[in-house]
């Protein structure tokens, strides 16, 4: 399994979980920025080509990195650091609420984390179709059987998320090192004269 590659950034596609719903091609700046603006869940998916689909988390750029502990160790997420804000914000937490950094683990109250204070962000020119995020985090206060399975799973979703992208940038490191291991091999090859008969 090898990472979505990124360098193609102006050909993004959204598809949304509640619906299927897809946006796109855009590019993945502004998936980024509707990210960040709390409009791109977790389980949405992204896709680079319109075939291959990757859950939104797992595309580092998009930074979402962040748990909220909605309930009794419930768990919301991964989301950005914004969304987090707008949830406190709306009142839906607070700055003494729990929140989990997925890329460090650091566990800790909303109010303490850096971006706690972090200036308001400008409003996006370009809004997409409300999604099921404010919903989401309504039903978990809830705690029905089926929510705390849903939310069961998110945990343990979000639990491989770090790991899978530390292995996507590890094989990635490795592609690299054999690429240099054959170059070192072909020069040593030609230093000392030795030819493959």
């Amino acid at each position: 399994m090898h990472p979505m590659p990124t360098e193609n950034s102006d050909n993004w596609f959204l598809k949304k979980h509640e619906n299927g719903e897809v946006f796109g091609p855009v590019p993945l700046q502004k998936i980024r920025e509707w990210a960040h603006s709390a409009q791109v869940n977790s389980q949405d998916m992204l896709s680079n080509d319109n075939v291959i689909w990757t859950q939104a988390p797992m595309i580092a750029q998009m930074e979402m990195d962040w748990l909220v502990e909605v309930n009794d160790h419930l768990l919301y997420g991964p989301t950005t650091a914004e969304t987090l804000l707008e949830f406190h914000q709306l009142g839906e937490i607070s700055s003494e609420t729990i929140v989990l950094n997925c890329c460090s683990g650091e566990s800790l109250p909303l109010g303490e984390a850096a971006f706690y204070s972090a200036p308001e962000r400008e409003p996006e020119e370009e809004k997409i179709p409300a999604n099921p995020l404010m919903r989401m985090l309504e039903q978990s206060g809830r705690g029905g059987v089926r929510v705390n399975l849903q939310n069961r799973v998110r945990e343990l979703e979000v639990a491989l998320l770090d790991k899978r992208r530390k292995l996507m940038a590890a094989e990635h490191t490795i592609v690299g090192l054999e690429t240099k291991i054959k170059t070192l091999e072909s020069r040593i090859r030609d230093i000392s004269g030795f030819q493959k008969s």
